[in-house]
Parts: C-alpha cells; structure tokens; sequence
C-alpha cells in the first residue's frame, strides 16, 4: 500500500537530481538561462511520473493539472527568456486558471464554516472564484521566491500537508496524495540545488507551478482550502501586505523591485537566509499539524486572529 506512494516520491527525486545536475552542466545554453531552469526539471518530471504512474487514471481534474503544468512551461520560459510585462504575465496567469477549472479542476461546493456546505455550480461563480484563487496562490509563491530556497521550502511543507489530509478516512483521496508525493520529489530534488547559496532557481515557470499545483491539490483534495490555505498563510499575507503598501505609497501594485516583501524585511533585521526559510517552514508544519484538528470554525478564527496580529506587528516593527 505505501509502495504507490513511496516509489513515485523516491523516482521522482532522483530523476529530478540526475536532471538537475545534466542540466547544470550542458554547454548549450547561456548561464543565466541555464540557472532560471529549475522549474522546467520539476513540471517536466512531475507529467512524466504522472501520465506514467499505473495507480493513477488520468480523470479531466487530473488532465486540467497536467494541461495547467505545460501552460505554464510554455509561457513561464517565455517570461524567464523575454522578461514580459505584469499585463502578459496577467493574462496567462488567468489563461491558465481558467483552463484548469474547465478541465474540472474545481469542486461544486466548499465548507460552510457555520454548517454545511456553500454551492459553488453556477458556472459564472465557479469560474470567478477559483480563477482568483489560482491568481492568489500563483502570485504568491511567485512573490515569495526572492531568496534561496524559500518558495519550495514553502511548497515542499504543503505539499507534505496536502498528502496526510488526503489519507484521512474521511477524505480518502489517494489519487491526491500519489500527485502530492510525486510532486514533493521533484521539488525536493530541485531544494537541493537551491538552498542558498543557489545553483539553480525556479524561474517564473517553476515558482508559478509550486502556486499552481498548491491551490489545485487543495482543490482536488476534496476542497479543503482552509486547511491549505492556513500552511500557506504567510506567503498570502505577504502578498496582501505588499499590494496594500504598494497602493499606499502611490505606486503601481504590480511593480517589482522594491524592498517590501517580509524576507526583505528579516534580511534587514539581520537574519540569514537560511534562518529565514526554516523560521516560515517550521511555523507553515505547526499550523498544518493544527490545521488537521481543526473545525472550519477554528480554522477561520485561526485565520482571521493570526492575519489581524501580522500586520499590527509589521506597523509596529517596521513603521509602516
């Protein structure tokens, strides 16, 4: 039984560490291309394994992943080697969305926190909702991969999560946790090469597919968002907190380069990159463990507590 999950992660892992390391050293492409690759290794090998993997039947969600996953590839490259303006990038962020939820990547309901469940059929609702919640996650593992090794660590820890909640009885989505350990290979392999100081880094294409496979998997996991979401609460609140500043000080929402994210913030402080990773690591698999025991209530109050606390504390300790 464990061997349908094992194996893909152990295969996964290693073909990502042969990948990785051929591709460090191929005489064809320039550096800085080259180091921008490492999201490539992890789509292509994750497809792979999947449309291979014997356990697994390929229902519409899980096509809408793999067709979501070669969007992405396709205009993350294209990013990584044009560098496009936030419109483009936009636009295929909600292109690829929106594929993903006609495919089937969606769910008809989601918890109600105060008792039962929320419809979600009516396709104009679906499509709005899910298509924001993608853009949410997509961005925000995208705006979090400004140090070494933060944005996978990040995704590796969901990953993790999403995995033991599909195993519980009362989800009971193998199908889930077989994607999630194929996925946490790959992604580990390409950690290993990106703990800092980095050899190789995701690139749009990779750090847009960890923010892409987490909302989808929250979503094929029998939407369980809050649970996910709760694991990923500091990238969202970072991303929030960054549009909100950005907006404050006048300037355009989508313009990068700036100072303000909150790894920026520590690195000021005077904390490493390394020490930064494993502080929003270790605090992402507390409140996953959390998050497992948790009513919908308890989760929303979680939330809704830890939110308001993060952003007085970055008005007190960084004068915003």
């Amino acid at each position: 039984m464990a061997a349908k999950f094992l194996l893909p992660f152990l295969f996964s892992f290693l073909l990502s560490i042969i990948a990785i390391f051929f591709l460090l050293r191929t005489p064809f492409l320039r550096p800085n291309l080259k180091k921008r690759l490492g999201g490539l290794v992890v789509i292509v090998i994750f497809i792979l394994f999947v449309l291979y993997d014997k356990d697994l039947v390929i229902t519409k969600p899980i096509a809408g992943i793999i067709t979501g996953g070669l969007l992405i590839l396709i205009f993350g490259l294209w990013d990584d080697i044009k560098n496009l303006n936030w419109k483009w990038q936009l636009a295929f962020q909600v292109i690829i969305a929106i594929t993903a939820i006609l495919f089937g990547v969606r769910s008809g309901y989601t918890a109600n926190p105060f008792g039962g469940t929320i419809n979600l059929e009516n396709p104009a609702v679906y499509i709005f909702i899910y298509t924001l919640y993608f853009l949410l996650f997509i961005n925000a593992l995208n705006w979090l991969d400004g140090i070494d090794g933060l944005s996978g660590s990040v995704t590796f820890v969901a990953l993790a999560e999403i995995f033991f909640l599909s195993l519980l009885p009362h989800v009971n989505q193998p199908a889930a946790a077989i994607l999630c350990a194929t996925a946490a290979g790959a992604v580990l392999a390409f950690l290993v090469f990106n703990w800092h100081p980095a050899k190789i880094i995701a690139g749009t294409s990779g750090a847009w597919f960890f923010g892409f496979l987490l909302a989808s998997l929250s979503i094929f996991a029998g939407a369980k968002i809050a649970t996910v979401f709760m694991v990923t609460l500091i990238p969202v609140l970072d991303l929030v907190s960054v549009i909100w500043e950005r907006h404050h000080a006048g300037g355009s929402i989508f313009s990068g380069g700036d100072s303000r994210h909150l790894h920026h913030k520590l690195l000021k402080l005077g904390l490493g990159e390394k020490q930064i990773v494993v502080l929003v690591c270790v605090f992402g698999m507390i409140v996953g463990l959390a998050a497992l025991n948790l009513n919908a209530i308890g989760k929303m109050v979680f939330i809704a507590i830890f939110s308001a606390a993060y952003f007085i504390l970055q008005r007190i300790k960084f004068k915003i």
